[in-house]
């Protein structure tokens, strides 16, 4: 891997001849930091033979350390000026998979269904790590590990608890299926173009019994949510009957708000859809 400077000056180098000016828009922040890039592939535990997901794979300063080790790698790139680089880029390495794609409409970018076990490695560009996730709780088939870059507020988020104002609707999907942590800050000099704020990587284990919450259920306490300064008798006044008969016969106090509200007990609400 390059040393920060000599990363920093291939990327630079790179977009130029690309004419490309990082889009904000698309969440483009790429990663010049060679050790940040070493450990997020260490923290994931990427051996040979593996099946890894990248999302946002840019110029692919992550992907040629995961080629490197042997793995099986499927990215998404959604702009087609850097998918055709990683195309020329990756040309001979048989175990390179990638797909010029949204990656909210293909998270799992492709990985072929008879594929069981995956992890997913990514800098995961700003802009769509929320809906991104949301689409991975949904595909039916859910990685064993994640280990992903994201916003310091983000991260604060995704592991939020109850009795927390940081606790929301993906929080709580999130955590019924996996458990996770804050692994390393990551300064912004780390990228190219500077974020406003520092980021975090998260690593995101599989839990043994992890529990999905169905359609019906994810949008009512969506719905509950932007209510979330209310006690739960108000939040979920004029709601369906599935809401009011879960308060009713799981004895909730209609006097919590929705954040003091346990995650066993927002599980109980997905039986009545």
């Amino acid at each position: 891997m390059l040393p920060m400077a000599s990363l920093f000056g291939w990327t630079r180098h790179n977009l130029e001849n690309l004419r490309i000016h990082p889009s904000r828009r698309l969440g483009q922040n790429f990663l010049i930091d060679g050790n940040i890039v070493d450990k997020l592939v260490a923290v994931a535990g990427v051996g040979q033979c593996d099946n890894v997901i990248e999302v946002g794979a840019g110029l692919g300063a992550i992907s040629d350390k995961i080629l490197r080790g042997g793995a099986n790698l499927f990215a998404t790139e959604i702009d087609r000026r850097l998918f055709d680089f990683l195309e020329t880029r990756f040309a001979n390495c048989t175990n390179f998979h990638v797909r010029c794609a949204d990656a909210v409409k293909f998270p799992l970018a492709g990985l072929p269904e008879e594929v069981s076990n995956c992890k997913v490695v990514a800098n995961l560009p700003y802009a769509i790590s929320s809906p991104w996730l949301g689409a991975i709780l949904s595909c039916g088939k859910l990685p064993d590990s994640m280990v992903l870059i994201v916003q310091d507020e983000v991260a604060q988020r995704f592991l939020g608890k109850e009795n927390s104002d940081k606790i929301c609707p993906l929080a709580i999907f999130l955590q019924s299926a996996y458990g996770g942590a804050c692994v390393h800050k990551i300064s912004s000099s780390s990228f190219y173009p500077k974020p406003a704020v520092a980021s975090t990587i998260v690593k995101l284990t599989k839990n043994d019994n992890p529990f999905l919450f169905g359609a019906e259920a994810k949008r009512a306490i969506g719905e509950i949510f932007t209510r979330r300064r209310k006690q739960i008798a108000w939040a979920t006044k004029g709601k369906c009957a599935a809401v009011r008969t879960w308060v009713l016969e799981h004895g909730i106090s209609t006097n919590l708000r929705p954040e003091e509200i346990s995650l066993a007990q927002w599980q109980q609400l997905n039986k009545f859809f």
